[in-house]
């Protein structure tokens, strides 16, 4: 190579770079693509032509390596793997885009596995036989065989496969009814030929000698290789939404994500490895020592150009939603989380306890279950037991919700406070005067000074702010639990109208779980669960969950729903190792004994120890999550359908 003349050792520099570069890029696509996409026809097709580009350019990578020419052979041929794989992805792919518009037709199905049958003959002659390539030579420093008698009809049935792709997408994107999809389908459109120009052997053609000057036949390699990273990162961008139930910033967001730490970062490394040699002659410095220098620089600089680089992309794609987008990012810092109100409160009761010379406090406050129990103590926690079993906590509030309401920002007097075998009890109250919890301090004197009232009256402002903000958020974080359900289906809905077809609208009706009142539809049904018409004539029973275990169930559509009834429920039952206090716990108990055992209101509200009222307000949350499962379960029922017609 260093015989050549300097422009073309130059550009053959630049090809085997952008070779390296290329190989990257398409195995970072193709990860994405099975990771992100893989339940979606179209995307698994694409999979089959980026998998392609991966078998031909890391075939070209070895190539460029090898010395023995036995194995120079083997990988010329071995690339044919891939060859061949391009002409029945595009079958494949168009048979996807087809069916995603709504175009079924039956004979087109068999063309799939007769594209992949063509093509595995082609590898077959080309493997074994002179028919597709014969006489392997190498000319100058690029290895290449001569074409065979078969090679011509190969490439005839290559040019039929790209056209079919294209003439398929084209008429995906005539059917759109959306601008978007129009957009992207005129994306994948512009873009089919990618994967064409990357794997065609061009240089079969000529055969050993050229009709124009090698450097120009490297050249128009280094302007197709180029061309080749941008065309499949677009058709891959563009393939991307479909079949995702996700807002397109939020994929947006994850496409950019990962071009910049796959093939971004893959691409620095290899031009860094390449250009390491050329610096260390450079500098007249060992290889290994810049190696060395450069990996570790590398490691530190490129996380961090990347982060720095995130916010200007992000700002892109959220340009719209920017404030809404900033103010989420910023809430997990502002929150005042339970693990800050017990931190907060366990210092409060010290320096109180401290000012005090006592050596025990506690602080009660509302739990799930509608009672009430202690957040947090210092000092011993057999006195606080001892005094909380001798004085349930429910009539200590009662008796504390009859003192006079504390006044604000002066001393509070005596009677604000309630004297208790030896502790002194404080109410906690809202703004609003609600009470919200009480401070308890063991202290044994009848009294209490006014520098002490008053110390703990500033400290239990504290108390009560913190005790306010965390039941706040909390009561917001369950009605955005509540939403969950409802904004899925929306995100499910939008993603579907946005990537309307003619005949996808005529089935977008027959999906019960978006429609608006589907957690009515499961509170009737769960209502009527042991038998009554919102059950046996719910239009839950068109649920694919439902269909699905029609014979397992006997036949019984009635029996099939109250089956899926039951293992949504069964979905929401918590770890046995949560404690049995939690919410999640609660809810489960309601669902089991309301509907499950069919238990009355008044029964089940006694053995949970919590009044009809905050039974009902639970037990509609309790429902929502149901609804919520059942809506998984669907999204998960139709991705095994979608498989299953691959």
């Amino acid at each position: 190579m260093t015989d050549l003349p300097f422009l073309t050792n130059l550009l053959l520099a630049i090809n085997d770079l952008l070779t390296s570069a290329v190989l990257i890029v398409s195995f970072s696509l193709l990860v994405y693509l099975v990771l992100q996409n893989r339940y979606t026809p179209i995307a698994r097709a694409l999979a089959v032509l980026l998998g392609s580009i991966v078998v031909v350019f890391g075939g070209d990578v070895l190539t460029q390596q090898v010395q023995r020419e036995e194995t120079l052979h083997i990988l010329l041929r071995a690339q044919w793997l891939g060859i061949v794989g391009v002409p029945a992805g595009y079958i494949h792919l168009a048979d996807a885009l087809l069916d995603f518009s709504g175009q079924r037709h039956l004979r087109r199905r068999w063309s799939v596995p007769v594209a992949y049958a063509i093509s595995v003959v082609f590898l077959v002659f080309a493997w074994g036989t002179d028919l597709v390539l014969r006489n392997g030579v190498q000319v100058q420093p690029v290895a290449q065989f001569n074409a065979g008698p078969l090679f011509w009809l190969f490439t005839v049935y290559f040019a039929i496969a790209c056209l079919i792709g294209l003439a398929a997408s084209l008429r995906v994107r005539q059917a759109a009814l959306t601008p978007t999809l129009r957009r992207r389908m005129t994306y994948l459109s512009l873009t089919f030929v990618g994967p064409a120009i990357a794997v065609y052997p061009f240089l079969v053609i000529p055969g050993p000698e050229y009709f124009v000057p090698f450097a120009l036949v490297l050249f128009l390699v280094a302007v197709g290789n180029v061309a080749v990273m941008l065309m499949t990162t677009v058709m891959v961008y563009s393939i991307a939404f479909q079949g995702l139930p996700l807002p397109d910033r939020l994929i947006k967001q994850d496409f950019i994500r990962w071009v910049l730490y796959g093939p971004f970062v893959g691409v620095c490394i290899a031009l860094f490895l390449r250009a390491t040699p050329v610096l260390a002659r450079w500098l007249g410095l060992p290889e290994q020592v810049l190696l060395t220098a450069g990996v570790v620089m590398m490691t530190v600089m490129m996380p961090l150009f990347v982060n720095r680089l995130k916010p200007y992309l992000d700002a892109l794609v959220y340009a719209q939603d920017h404030a809404e987008i900033d103010y989420l990012r910023a809430l997990p810092r502002n929150t005042f989380t339970q693990a800050d109100l017990r931190s907060l409160l366990e210092n409060t009761l010290v320096v109180v306890c401290g000012a005090l010379r006592s050596e025990t406090g506690f602080v009660a406050a509302p739990d799930d279950a509608g009672g009430y129990t202690v957040k947090m103590l210092v000092g011993s926690r057999q006195v606080v037991r001892r005094f909380v079993n001798d004085h349930p906590l429910v009539d200590l509030i009662e008796r504390l919700s009859r003192l006079p309401p504390r006044p604000a920002g002066d001393t509070p007097p005596a009677e604000t406070f309630l004297r208790v075998e030896g502790f002194w009890l404080l109410p906690l109250r809202a703004p609003n005067g609600e009470l919200i919890g009480c401070l308890g301090v063991a202290y044994p004197h009848d009294t209490l000074g006014a520098d002490a009232r008053r110390l703990i009256g500033a400290l239990a402002h504290r108390m009560e702010l913190a005790l306010e903000t965390v039941q706040m958020q909390q009561r917001l974080f369950n009605t955005l639990r509540g939403l969950g359900p409802d904004m899925q289906s929306l995100q499910h809905l939008s993603t579907q109208l946005e990537q309307a077809t003619p005949a996808s609208l005529q089935t977008l009706e027959a999906d019960v779980a978006l429609l608006p009142e589907f957690p009515q539809l499961v509170k009737e049904a769960l209502a009527h669960y042991w038998g009554g018409p919102k059950l046996s004539e719910s239009p839950l029973l068109g649920l694919r969950t439902v269909q699905r275990i029609l014979d397992e169930q006997g036949g019984s559509p009635t029996r099939a729903l109250q089956a899926v009834l039951r293992q949504a429920i069964e979905n929401l039952r918590p770890d046995a190792q949560l404690d049995p206090s939690a919410q999640e716990w609660l809810l489960y108990n309601i669902l089991e004994m309301r509907f499950l055992q069919g238990r009355r209101i008044r029964e089940t509200a006694d053995r949970l120890a919590m009044s009809e009222s905050d039974l009902y307000r639970k037990q509609r949350i309790a429902v929502e999550e149901v609804a919520r499962q059942l809506a998984l379960m669907e999204e998960a029922a139709n991705r095994v359908a979608v498989e299953k017609n691959l």
